[in-house]
């Protein structure tokens, strides 16, 4: 028998963070991965590789939706050949996870071993959460559908607002545990022993190919000015949900990662095949217009979209 745990973790709220923290608490353990990214490039994928781990990617799309489903399947089936004890599913931080007992109903008798579905872990973004929740569906589905609520980056905002998201999550979930952390540390391990799945019954996915975001893949054709850099972000970040990717300056190779209009830009130890980012946002024909522009005043033309 394999267990399997689904992560539900909105755009830059601490997905690879979480997963990594997962991953070291389990190194003794043998485990799977499946990440899911809504843009074409994995990006989480070079973020959380590491021996020893079975990892597939999904890219361009949710898992829950039909762009995607048959794909998930087929990989779940696949995981099971393994010599493995535990999947951890990354979804794609726009799943909208209501389907996920429908879609392992499907597979059930075709697997290698069983697969046990011990629950979903939902990771909240305590800074932006509240402003995001009426623009999403997706964010109530993943709060209804999981049995462990983890408030992070609570060292962002004061306690009035952790009382208030608490407030808010035990009201659309309240048998679900809490928890409230930054950068995800926590009993990882306690945590998931905990866990059950919710006893919701299934609900068509919200995750459509007509409903998604608008997603941009930069590719950057050279090495660009690390100040140029930055203030290429500073311009189009405040116009997106979420950025990440690889870039390599006159510093050397960084790793790109953006929640509205805060950004970091860091050393980058890996090794990457390509050097892209990719932008999430709901303003598609505007943010490529400000994209052109910001390439060509703060990046010299370096970057193809």
């Amino acid at each position: 028998m394999i267990n399997l745990i689904l992560l539900n973790v909105f755009l830059g709220s601490g997905k690879t963070t979480m997963l990594n923290a997962l991953l070291n608490n389990y190194e003794n353990k043998r485990v799977g991965v499946i990440v899911n990214e809504f843009g074409k490039v994995n990006i989480d994928a070079v973020l959380t590789n590491r021996d020893g781990v079975e990892m597939a990617e999904l890219s361009n799309g949710s898992i829950f939706c039909a762009c995607l489903k048959e794909s998930f399947l087929k990989n779940l089936v696949s995981m099971t050949k393994y010599d493995i004890e535990y999947i951890f599913v990354e979804a794609s931080g726009l799943a909208d996870p209501a389907n996920m007992t429908e879609i392992l109903s499907v597979i059930s008798g075709q697997t290698e071993k069983v697969i046990n579905y011990i629950g979903s872990v939902c990771i909240v973004d305590a800074e932006n959460h509240i402003e995001l929740f009426d623009v999403f569906p997706a964010l109530e589905r993943q709060i209804e559908y999981s049995n462990a609520l983890i408030i992070n980056k609570s060292d962002l905002v004061d306690q009035t607002r952790i009382v208030a998201l608490s407030k808010h999550l035990m009201s659309i979930n309240p048998t679900a545990h809490q928890y409230v952390t930054s950068y995800c540390r926590l009993e990882l391990v306690e945590l998931i022993d905990l866990l059950s799945p919710v006893s919701l019954p299934a609900k068509n996915s919200s995750n459509t190919v007509e409903n998604r975001p608008m997603v941009i893949t930069l590719s950057f054709m050279d090495s660009v000015q690390e100040s140029g850099l930055n203030r290429f972000l500073e311009e189009i970040a405040p116009h997106t949900f979420r950025i990440k990717g690889f870039v390599t300056t006159e510093k050397g190779l960084r790793e790109i990662s953006a929640v509205s209009d805060r950004f970091i830009v860091r050393p980058f130890e890996g090794r990457v095949d390509y050097h892209n980012i990719v932008l999430i946002s709901s303003v598609g024909i505007k943010l490529m217009s400000l994209v052109t522009e910001a390439n060509r005043k703060f990046l010299n033309g370096k970057i193809s979209i």
